[in-house]
């Protein structure tokens, strides 16, 4: 099965900094699409989606590796996430 051209365009607004956080991947690319690829049901990715720090590294490496960028990047992404998420629960 060929993989989503939207990976695509999902590398080209992360290396370009388009991209700042984790959750700014699914404006481009629908989170079926994504779980369906890395084997997850579409409840786990929205749990993984609401808590970036439950994310398993080999996880994050599927998903560098369809984004076909380096897992750092990612990583950056999901550390973003998880410190703005971090700031919106402390101020509730």
């Amino acid at each position: 099965m060929a993989k989503d051209r939207r990976y695509t365009t999902v590398k080209n607004l992360i290396t370009g900094g388009y991209i700042k956080t984790f959750i700014e991947i699914f404006d481009t690319i629908p989170k079926s699409v994504v779980a369906h690829d890395l084997g997850f049901n579409s409840v786990r990715m929205t749990n993984l989606m609401n808590n970036v720090d439950r994310f398993i590294l080999k996880d994050v490496i599927k998903l560098a590796s369809l984004i076909e960028v380096d897992t750092m990047e990612i990583l950056k992404l999901i550390y973003s996430q998880y410190v703005l998420d971090s700031k919106i629960k402390r101020k509730k």
